[in-house]
């Protein structure tokens, strides 16, 4: 949903709780199995907390992108990075494309505290000498 749609949080929010009522309703009609439905009634309560977290993420994380000095950058490295590990201030990712882990990227607290080890992150990492850091990012994707 965060890459096909333009939302705000409530409806972000609220598209989880219909996934809710929606698998309750094929249980109840007999369309789908009652564990199939408890399944999708966890994800679409997942969805309804961590799709909000994760457009707030995503804006903060472009916001610091775009605010910092860009600098002569070794090698860009664009694709969708999964959160691997998260400390304080220090972000670690791996590439979806190659598997590489790339860290630690410093990041303000504020945004670590935020992040979620299996979250991703869609956007473009550069390393300038032995330092990674965020060049770019898009969208954040709830695990």
């Amino acid at each position: 949903m965060i890459r096909k749609v333009i939302a705000g949080k409530e409806l972000l929010r609220a598209a989880g709780t219909v996934t809710k009522k929606l698998a309750a309703w094929l249980a109840e009609k007999g369309y789908v199995k009652a564990e199939e439905a408890e399944e999708a009634a966890e994800r679409g309560g997942a969805a309804a907390r961590d799709l909000p977290k994760a457009e707030e993420l995503a804006s903060l994380l472009h916001e610091f992108a775009e605010n910092q000095e860009r600098g002569e950058e070794d090698d860009e490295i664009e694709d969708h990075f999964m959160l691997t590990r998260v400390e304080p201030g220090r972000l670690w990712l791996e590439g979806m494309l190659d598997g590489r882990e790339l860290g630690p990227l410093e990041v303000p607290e504020e945004i670590s505290r935020r992040c979620k080890v299996g979250w991703s992150i869609s956007g473009v990492v550069g390393r300038a000498g032995r330092r990674w850091r965020l060049v770019e990012a898009w969208n954040v994707y709830p695990g």
